[in-house]
């Protein structure tokens, strides 16, 4: 992959806050090879593009000589952020993480130049902590710094629940910072009160201080709520070329430069120029092709994201029904929430309910407005422009 950035795309490309820039700005002069932490929870098997924004601003890094430092969170995953979330985490069992992380790694070098990445578990440095070591951790801060944690502060003001554990979550964070000796640490807006804590802790332990990037989330394909996992409104890395290039497809035409910014290597003064349009018609389906192609060949190389391009253009362009259109029986009876979660097109019956709410489920291309029976005869099933599937009675 070839990439060309510069200290602009690392100050000010999809930046929302630095804390501190003077100091960035002065460690990126003094020539010094930086050290610069992002931490990802393996909550999930998949990194989403929405986790590939941090992970660009890593390689921007990188192209300039610094060291990434990518931390997988085996330990703060069995807690979960609770930053921005109004209820307590379900836990997750160690087998569940070793799952979820086990190509995180990979996932995270489709982006990241393997030659300067060092990949950290927590378990290197939490493995031998004792009662007595997260007590000595906990010294570190008073409870009403805590309380000054937005999330933590909105959940005791409104009763909701709130567990004592996870409170812990923004120390692992921010020890982190101290067992790498971090410069620098990135992360999303949600996540400030956690990178400051690596600042705290830092000072707290004689270390230099590290600086913060905070980049904007991206929205997912609903165009209204942030990308995750839990809302179904999520593009995978992972995700098979045709289904990935139909996915970004369907993105609002409003959120099509913010992807280009946080998603792709473009060049900067490019990502700049985009911004000064207005980007409706004919030009926001061109640069939408020309986003889908480009992230897809990101994942999956040049050739298989031609094909998928070739296939979407087949699909809903010429109104045609691809070939390998793939089949699924069911039993006469079924209903279309259970339905569209069973073939996959959904991750809950909430999520699918939402759906079929919103307008977005067909059947042989007759919008479905009940949450009733299917057909008892052999039909096409749709999901917006972009999932569709031969349904089979058995």
């Amino acid at each position: 992959m070839k990439i060309k950035f510069t200290q602009k795309d690392i100050i000010e490309r999809g930046v929302e806050e630095i804390i501190e820039e003077k100091s960035l700005k002065k460690k990126l002069k003094s020539g010094k090879k930086l050290r610069v932490k992002l931490g990802i929870d393996p909550n999930t098997p998949d990194i989403h593009l929405g986790h590939t924004a941090p992970l660009w601003k890593l390689r921007q890094f990188q192209e300039l000589g610094h060291k990434a430092v990518l931390i997988i969170g085996d330990y703060t995953a069995s807690i979960g952020d609770p930053s921005g979330k109004d209820e307590t985490r379900p836990s997750l069992t160690d087998k569940q993480i070793k799952e979820n992380y086990k190509t995180y790694e990979k996932q995270a070098l489709k982006i990241l130049d393997k030659r300067a990445t060092e990949v950290r578990y927590q378990t290197e440095w939490y493995k031998d902590f004792n009662l007595k070591d997260v007590l000595g951790l906990l010294r570190k801060v008073s409870v009403g710094r805590l309380l000054q944690h937005e999330t933590f502060r909105e959940r005791l003001e409104k009763s909701q629940q709130f567990a004592v554990h996870e409170i812990i979550y923004p120390f692992l964070q921010g020890y982190d910072s101290v067992a790498v000796k971090a410069d620098v640490e990135l992360g999303a807006t949600e996540q400030k009160f956690n990178l400051l804590m690596g600042r705290e802790l830092q000072k707290a332990y004689g270390q230099k201080q590290q600086d913060i990037i905070m980049n904007p989330y991206l929205l997912g394909t609903d165009g209204k709520e942030k990308m995750s996992k839990s809302l179904g409104n999520y593009i995978a890395i992972q995700d098979e070329p045709k289904e990935m290039f139909g996915k970004i497809m369907s993105i609002t035409d409003s959120e099509i430069v913010q992807y280009f910014e946080l998603t792709t290597p473009i060049p900067f003064n490019e990502v700049q120029q985009l911004k000064k349009e207005k980007i409706t018609g004919k030009r926001a389906r061109d640069l939408k092709f020309r986003l889908a192609k480009t992230i897809t060949e990101i994942y999956w190389g040049e050739e298989r994201a031609k094909r998928a391009l070739e296939n979407f253009e087949a699909q809903f362009q010429k109104q045609d029904t691809p070939q390998d259109i793939v089949s699924h029986k069911i039993k006469k009876g079924s209903n279309i929430i259970d339905l569209l979660t069973e073939v996959g097109f959904v991750v809950s019956k909430s999520e699918a309910r939402r759906l079929v709410e919103q307008g977005g489920v067909y059947i042989d291309d007759k919008k479905i407005e009940s949450f009733g029976l299917v057909p008892n005869h052999p039909f096409t099933l749709r999901v917006g422009r972009r999932k569709i599937v031969k349904i089979l009675i058995k």
